[in-house]
């Protein structure tokens, strides 16, 4: 995601271990001399690097890798293009963007990993791999420390109001909402986002999949979002800020957070949906709860935030050795140390039975977020999915602000949505 919440949501790889995974090499004789490859990052610091590189060498000595940090994620990507356009792109690069990859792929440049990497594939979270193919291919792998969002509640408030649990579905939230609403103590119910950012998508989405609804079809031709469901699941929204007035018409956002943790923070609010990363911005001596994201009448669901690692051409023998390192950072022990590292969650189970992640468990909350893990889904892994989603936070924010219904705000985004996809091509 783009925004002030972009780093936090798709939390990627921050440092590795320097002890040796074992591995077996890929087939064929190691050479005299290892074969050395260079691999691009936006997310972590020369120690962090140095700390890979080590850790690589000694899980395959017929390689070695030479990371290079080459600039935030804010002007990383464009290098990543012009890069690729000079021919001089290295081996590997890892990207906080998964949408990002569809446009790599145009170049020609980008090698699928459609079945090179087997069960490492297969044992990702449903959501998490269903998100890293395009058209037929497997264009990248996640790497371990990703993110979702679930649901904060304020436990002196549900006490106060009489309710014993948080809400499970929407239906349960929203009655909830109507208790906890205290307009004497300025407090609502629920936070809704407003304003112009992605996060206001990237929050309703989940919403919209918990309905039954889906963002694009499959062929990622036309937008989708604009069906009965899509219109119950922003009515959701728009009802409780409107109608119901359990949730604020101002926006909190400030300082970059478009998530508005403030609200939350100040007790303006009971409830909001927001991610692990809340926790570091919320008073000492607040008790509160976390729960998984609300339901929706076809069942559970959250948005998960991931980082990507793909492989780009360069010579035969580079190649090889930069899928070797795909294969180590996958691999369950490894992931799992770089989850916990980068205080995300884990890209799949099998991650969760590594001796370290007992560390990361240790937090109460932890569960709640990697439980949600099972049945969260990722936005399309399309290369016009920022400028799509800007058309549907913008129409989400207008529903809000009573400028057009839920079906008029869909319809209209879905029809700009439908330009972008089709000038793509």
């Amino acid at each position: 995601m783009h925004g002030g919440r972009h780093n936090k949501l798709t939390a990627i790889l921050a440092a590795t271990t320097t002890s040796a995974i074992g591995l077996a090499a890929l087939s064929g004789a190691a050479s005299a001399a290892p074969v050395t490859f260079t691999y691009w990052t936006s997310g972590y610091k020369p120690a962090e690097i140095a700390a890979i590189d080590a850790a690589f060498a000694k899980a395959y000595p017929q390689y070695r890798a030479q990371g290079q940090y080459i600039s935030t994620s804010d002007t990383y990507f464009p290098k990543v293009i012009a890069a690729l356009k000079t021919g001089t792109q290295p081996t590997v690069y890892t990207d906080q963007q998964p949408y990002d990859l569809p446009e790599v792929e145009q170049s020609g440049k980008l090698i699928p990993l459609t079945g090179k990497l087997g069960a490492l594939t297969n044992q990702l979270y449903p959501g998490i791999r269903d998100s890293l193919f395009y058209r037929g291919q497997q264009l990248g792998m996640a790497l371990g420390g990703v993110g979702d969002i679930a649901l904060f509640y304020n436990k002196a408030d549900f006490a106060q109001a009489g309710i014993k649990t948080p809400p499970k579905t929407w239906a349960q939230l929203q009655a909830d909402a109507a208790k906890l609403t205290v307009p004497s103590a300025h407090r609502y119910g629920f936070y809704v986002p407003t304003g112009d950012a992605e996060w206001i998508s990237y929050d309703w989405e989940p919403v919209l999949w918990g309905d039954g609804g889906s963002l694009l079809n499959k062929d990622q031709t036309k937008a989708t979002f604009d069906s009965a469901a899509g219109v119950k699941a922003l009515s959701t929204w728009v009802n409780m800020v409107r109608t119901e007035k359990v949730a604020p018409s101002a926006s909190y956002a400030a300082d970059g957070n478009y998530d508005g943790p403030t609200a939350f923070a100040s007790n303006a609010v009971a409830m909001i949906t927001d991610g692990p990363w809340l926790e570091g911005e919320l008073p000492k001596g607040l008790n509160y709860g976390v729960a998984p994201y609300p339901a929706g009448t076809k069942g559970g669901s959250t948005n998960i935030g991931i980082g990507v690692v793909a492989l780009l051409k360069t010579t035969p023998a580079e190649d090889a050795a930069g899928l070797a390192f795909i294969k180590f950072l996958a691999s369950p022990a490894e992931g799992a140390y770089l989850t916990v590292q980068s205080g995300g969650l884990p890209s799949s189970p099998a991650q969760l039975g590594q001796p370290i992640m007992k560390k990361a468990e240790a937090n109460k909350f932890y569960s709640v977020f990697a439980n949600d893990l099972r049945y969260g889904q990722l936005r399309p892994l399309n290369p016009q999915w920022y400028t799509a989603s800007a058309y549907l936070y913008t129409e989400i924010n207008d529903a809000i602000a009573g400028k057009a219904s839920p079906a008029q705000a869909l319809s209209t985004a879905a029809h700009e949505v439908d330009q972008a996809l089709a000038n793509n091509g």
